[in-house]
């Protein structure tokens, strides 16, 4: 069988992960959201998607035979394999690109390859609805097929390699393994966008930062080792964590001074909502918890 890692899921799709690196979909694919080339179906298994060389997925013959809920996450079920997975073209002689971190935003997903033993600066990609430049392509066309965001790569990267994916309803972002975040797509609710990944430089005196997650509507948490959390974006419901009577957005990293010197091992953003698990381990992290309470 097929042992899933994590789970993204998009407004009608989903993205697995499996603790091989491998990817499946399900779900709608209106804008290419399921990364197999072809739009408009409604796929009640969940296809798997492998590399064919270092720009693209192509769909493969190995499917997760299962039941599927309204929203298109397969609710169980096992891998069946079929001759034509034998002929698979993999980008080295070797085996597969793995993934290590995915990201499913309202309709577009973003991906970042596990690190690589040989060193290499892992590669991020894209595909799905491009709107407001979410894909990090520099245009707004959506992508039917896995797409290399160039931007992510050179020398910039090569000690610095991107660790985390995020997205938002209509935004990117991916922090690397140095702390810095970097964020493109839909950034206000008047429609202001940055059509490819730019270095948020407000974050440099906060810290580093070890956690970040995107959400909702276009909001961005980034949590640091030493306990500060900032966040920005456009939170109507609260989702930003500034409280019921401050603002619902910030068009800068703003500190979220409820969980000041709270350290943040997971977090989690939903449309409308977001979560932390904090640490608990002694008594500095407890009274930085009773204040939250």
């Amino acid at each position: 069988g097929v042992k899933v890692s994590r789970v993204s899921c998009g407004e009608n799709f989903s993205v697995l992960l499996t603790s091989r690196g491998h990817l499946y979909t399900a779900g709608m694919s209106e804008f290419g959201q399921l990364g197999n080339g072809e739009t408009g179906e409604h796929f009640i298994t969940a296809n798997k998607i492998a590399f064919a060389n270092a720009s693209k997925f192509e769909r493969r013959a190995i499917f997760v035979q299962s039941a599927s809920d309204a929203a298109g996450l397969p609710t169980g079920g096992t891998a069946v394999e079929t001759p034509e997975d034998k002929k698979m073209v993999n980008l080295t002689d070797s085996a597969d690109i793995a993934i290590g971190s995915v990201a499913c935003g309202r309709n577009h997903t973003v991906v970042i390859e596990a690190p690589a033993s040989d060193g290499r600066p892992s590669r991020v990609f894209s595909w799905g609805c491009g709107g407001y430049g979410c894909l990090g392509h520099g245009a707004q066309a959506d992508e039917y097929r896995p797409r290399l965001v160039g931007t992510l790569r050179g020398p910039l990267f090569a000690a610095n390699a991107p660790r985390t994916a995020g997205a938002g309803a209509q935004c990117s972002m991916v922090l690397t393994a140095n702390g810095h975040v970097y964020y493109w797509g839909r950034h206000r609710s008047v429609g202001e966008a940055t059509m490819r990944p730019s270095l948020v430089d407000a974050l440099a005196n906060n810290g580093h930062v070890v956690r970040a997650a995107s959400g909702g509507h276009q909001t961005v948490h980034c949590c640091t080792e030493n306990g500060s959390t900032v966040s920005w974006g456009n939170g109507p419901h609260g989702e930003l964590g500034y409280g019921s009577n401050a603002a619902k957005s910030s068009s800068k990293p703003k500190f979220v001074e409820s969980l000041d010197k709270c350290i943040v091992t997971e977090v989690a953003c939903g449309y409308g909502h977001t979560l932390f698990v904090v640490r608990d381990d002694d008594e500095e992290d407890g009274k930085a918890l009773g204040k939250v309470r």
